[in-house]
């Protein structure tokens, strides 16, 4: 679609994320965008789901942009409700990981996000899908997952948490047992973790699956074996310089169809959120698309 300056934009804002900031944010932004010459409405969340019912009344009310203002999972939900429309999607970065944000080349700085929202370029990316829930960014069964879950419970939020989570568990994990079908060939495995990659990284620059494209109509899949604990600062690092496929205890693909047909694991995670797994899992890329607003 190319480049065009939004004339109606409706935001879509959780004032739970960014801890507390995210009402100040909104409000620099409301006052950016109607002194751009904007015909500016917004809501808050308030309760699971409702940034989709938002988004999707919004876009039949002819809002030209439908912005997400908040953290990965406002923005998960924003999406929902724009897939498969002509409405675009905009995101103002408020959580802690922004994976989504990061992949679109969406500035952290408040002023040039909301520049990207008016002279940014607009393109068309890939919906995933996990069975019947849909996902933008990673979805996965094993450690990734088993964070999710131990984030849900944690009482703070934020980079930091994950990271102390993170450090904390991986001494003590064990590994995942699953069977998965990759374009109809089935693999056996002892795994730290499966990641379904549309996008590079899960967030803060975390790149789990570096050759990803949101747009090339395939899933990158990248199976991390179960390693020595030793390994841990290794696999670190290479999670930080896109050196994950040099891994010897990674195996990457590329695929159109993945099913998990058996597994020992109970949840998965689509975009850092929590799903329980109901087999046979079928991973895939969606036939509807979604429009986003993305830097330069």
């Amino acid at each position: 679609m190319g480049q065009h300056k939004p004339e109606k934009i409706f935001l879509i804002i959780n004032n739970k994320a960014g801890h507390g900031k995210v009402q100040r944010v909104a409000e620099f932004v409301i006052s950016f965008l109607t002194e751009n010459g904007c015909s500016v409405e917004h809501a808050f969340t308030q309760y699971p789901e409702h940034a989709t019912q938002l988004a999707s009344a919004a876009s039949a009310a002819g809002f030209d942009l439908v912005v997400a203002i908040g953290g990965d999972g406002t923005v998960n939900e924003t999406a929902q409700g724009l897939i498969g429309t002509s409405t675009v999607m905009g995101i103002i970065p408020g959580g802690s990981g922004n994976g989504l944000a990061r992949e679109l080349k969406i500035p952290a700085s408040l002023r040039k996000s909301c520049q990207v929202l008016l002279e940014g370029i607009t393109h068309q990316i890939d919906v995933c899908r996990i069975n019947n829930q849909r996902f933008f960014c990673t979805s996965g069964i094993g450690f990734d997952a088993h964070i999710a879950y131990q984030m849900s419970k944690s009482s703070t939020r934020g980079f930091l948490r994950y990271i102390q989570l993170a450090v904390m568990e991986s001494l003590f994990y064990k590994p995942v047992n699953a069977r998965i079908r990759i374009d109809g060939k089935s693999i056996n495995y002892s795994v730290f973790l499966i990641t379904f990659a549309n996008a590079s990284q899960y967030g803060n620059n975390i790149f789990i699956a570096p050759a990803a494209s949101m747009a090339d109509g395939l899933l990158d899949v990248i199976v991390v074996k179960h390693f020595h604990k030793i390994l841990l600062p290794v696999f670190t690092l290479a999670l930080l310089f896109k050196m994950i496929h040099k891994l010897p205890f990674v195996d990457c693909y590329k695929a159109t169809e993945i099913e998990i047909e058996w597994t020992d694991a109970s949840i998965f995670h689509f975009d850092g959120e929590l799903g329980k797994l109901n087999l046979p899992e079928r991973i895939a890329i969606d036939s509807t698309k979604i429009f986003v607003r993305c830097g330069m």
